[in-house]
This record gives structure tokens, sequence and C-alpha cells, in this order.
């Protein structure tokens, strides 16, 4: 901290008053001026030898003579500003290091692998908030993956208030009325309660008496589509086409 700034930050606790000789980063708007200070600091190298964000310094050299000497003009101008790195958190002279969530190599960049690792043990979403937490963390390597935007396309529209939603069960052929009865109780009623109404194609699970009778019981009103006026207005057509789209990048 600056000395005539010292007494700004003083603050009171049941042992008396207290000051900051270092910038907290609790302050409003203090990482944003700590980053103009590293900016302004390791300007001269920024972009030719040095990336900074915050307080993660990278150092990148062509050759072992080079890194040696930007080495040298690095801590010698954080010296000269009274700025200090800890030494146990400090890797020197090494061909593979992680920063920022990245892998840089001589080879280029990649994704960190426990990284990677944390996006596949994410938990199942639950909820609206969930799900966007869940593009926010995977969409940090969306440049590493192919038509991301395709991919992520289905949660994507879950996050639209006034969207409609799908929900798909797989379901394996022979299936029976029985089968998809209890796929439809587990994966949808479960989860959305019983609808109103439904609209089916005329495949012989729907239009059997099993299938007509237990939804006259649950009170749900069942409607067929027709060949030449599809009562679905092409909705399964739309909702099926975002779906073809993922299926075909695995």
């Amino acid at each position: 901290m600056c000395s005539a700034d010292i007494a700004k930050t003083a603050f009171r606790t049941h042992d008396g008053l207290y000051e900051f000789l270092v910038m907290p980063f609790g302050l409003c708007n203090a990482p944003a001026t700590f980053q103009v200070l590293m900016n302004d600091v390791l300007r001269p190298f920024l972009c030719r030898f040095v990336l900074v964000f915050f307080d993660d310094i990278l150092i990148f050299s062509s050759s072992w003579a080079d890194h040696l000497r930007h080495l040298r003009a690095v801590l010698t101008v954080l010296h000269h500003h009274r700025l200090f790195v800890k030494r146990s958190k400090c890797a020197f002279g090494v061909g593979s290091i992680s920063y920022l969530g990245h892998v840089i190599t001589e080879a280029g960049v990649a994704m960190d692998p426990a990284k990677v690792q944390a996006v596949c043990d994410w938990p199942q979403p639950r909820s609206a908030r969930a799900v966007r937490g869940f593009l926010g963390l995977a969409g940090y390597y969306r440049k590493f993956v192919h038509d991301y935007g395709s991919i992520a396309a289905l949660l994507t529209a879950l996050l639209n208030k006034e969207g409609k939603y799908c929900h798909f069960i797989p379901l394996a052929h022979p299936y029976s009325e029985e089968s998809v009865a209890q796929a439809f109780f587990t994966d949808i009623v479960r989860l959305h309660g019983m609808p109103q109404s439904m609209v089916s194609d005329r495949d012989p699970v729907f239009t059997s008496t099993f299938w007509r009778e237990l939804m006259r019981l649950m009170g749900t009103k069942l409607h067929m589509t027709t060949a030449f006026h599809p009562q679905s207005d092409g909705q399964t057509e739309a909702a099926n086409r975002p779906f073809s789209e993922v299926r075909n990048h695995f």
C-alpha cells in the first residue's frame, strides 16, 4: 500500500484498530487496480516474452540463453517496484507448465487434464442455475471442442424461460407397452408430473388398449397425429433436429 493510503484501510475489531500494509483483494476494485499495476510494471515485456494475470506471471522464451535474460529483466523490474515473488510458488526453466487452466508446452496449448476430469465428474444439473454453472465451466474449453455451440445447444435452450423443453428417453428394441410405461413414469412423471394431454404418433404401443386405459386412469388426454393434419404442428421434428445434430458428433 502507498504510505499515504494506509490510513484509509483502517478497520475496527474487538482487539482494536488495524490497517492493511498490502492491498487486500476484498476491497472494491482492488483486483482491477492490482492488474493495472502489473500491466504498468511489466508493460515493456508484455506479449513479447511475458504474460501476466494478477500475480500469475508467465515468462516464455525460444532458447535457454534468452530465457535467462528475460528472467533477469522481469525480476529486476519487480525488485525495482518493490514487488516480490515467493520461491515455493515459482517454477523456473521448465518445458511444461500449468497456467490458468491450460497446460503450455513447446508443442502448444492444451487442456488441463484435472480440469477436464472436473467437467466429467460434475453432478447432473437439477435446476436452470446448475445448468448455467455447468455451461460456464465447460465453456471455458469451448475453443478445444469442435462445434461446441451445436453440442451445447440443448442445454443452452433450457436457460430460455420462454422456450419449450424436450426430455428424451433412450429405449432399446424390442420394447413393449409395459416397458414404455415404466420408462414414462420413471423419467417423465417423476420429474415433471403427469401431463394433462399428450400427442403421439400411431405406434402400436400408443394405440394399445393398455396405454389408452392407463392414460384414462391418470386423467391424461391422448391425441394422435395424422398424415395430412399433424396435431403436433412439427414440434417433434423441431425437437429432433438439434438432437440429431448433437448425436452426429458422437
